[in-house]
């Protein structure tokens, strides 16, 4: 009978407990997490995610400072914040977060260089066997001396996929508005990409597939006449996003001398 009197002390006790933590988490979202268990040992503490400490592990892609919601610098820092701020909303998971803005702006955003090297180690463990695999033949060129006169100039990157299912390209983005990106695929070209947040508008819902073992190019155009009154070096990048788990995000570089 005692025997009975405990066990029933203790579902009491335990329900109490349990009945606490899920009206904490109603007042607090985030703060608790309840598993799917009878047992009191698998209630778990999840720390909310804090939108300040996610903000300076990226940096804009115009000016290369920490993100700041305070003082953007640019549209595009303010499509990072907005972007951060809505991943927030939706998971209270830092990591997701990070990795949810690092495919969505490229690795090269990560403040510190060690976050990234992890984070390309954890994709790599992660990735399926039968993923695709983007791979370029060359991801630099220098275009040499050029004259404003010439207008717009481009060049051709080629690449492959080296994967065994599909490589899905939706999205291209420079880090110049000078500078722009088009797929060209089994003889058709696709739409240019630019720097976004610059009040260009990129194209939307776009999408091309690459087969396993077939080549594309990615073109790069450079317009002389969108800085006129630039003379010297010049270096421009341009990402590829793609759905390889890895290298979701490549980048290739021209530089080239503007001269009038």
């Amino acid at each position: 009978m005692r025997k009975l009197y405990r066990s029933v002390y203790f579902w009491q006790i335990a329900t109490f407990i349990l009945l606490g933590v899920l009206v904490v988490n109603k007042v607090v979202p985030g703060v608790a997490h309840v598993m799917k268990s009878d047992r009191l040992s698998d209630l778990t503490i999840v720390e909310p995610v804090e939108a300040s400490e996610i903000y300076p592990m990226f940096t804009c892609p115009c000016c290369g400072e920490p993100l700041n919601k305070e003082e953007p610098c640019c549209g595009a820092m303010i499509q990072m914040i907005d972007f951060i701020d809505q991943q927030i909303s939706q998971s209270t998971d830092k990591d997701d977060v990070i990795l949810a803005t690092a495919k969505q702006f490229g690795l090269d955003r990560l403040t510190n260089e060690e976050d990234i090297v992890a984070l390309k180690q954890k994709l790599t463990d992660l990735a399926p066997a039968d993923a695709p695999k983007i791979e370029f033949a060359e991801i630099e060129y220098d275009l040499g001396e050029v004259s404003q006169t010439e207008g717009i100039v481009s060049t051709d990157f080629e690449f492959s996929n080296q994967g065994k299912s599909d490589l899905v390209i939706n999205k291209l983005s420079s880090s110049c508005g000078c500078t722009s990106g088009a797929i060209v695929y089994r003889d058709e070209v696709g739409p240019q990409f630019t720097m976004e947040g610059h009040g260009q508008e990129n194209p939307k819902n776009w999408q091309v597939a690459i087969s396993p073992g077939d080549n594309a190019i990615m073109r790069v155009y450079y317009d002389l006449t969108v800085h006129p009154d630039l003379e010297g070096a010049v270096t421009r990048t341009v990402s590829i996003f793609s759905n390889d788990p890895v290298e979701f995000e490549k980048k290739v570089t021209i530089t080239l001398v503007q001269t009038k």
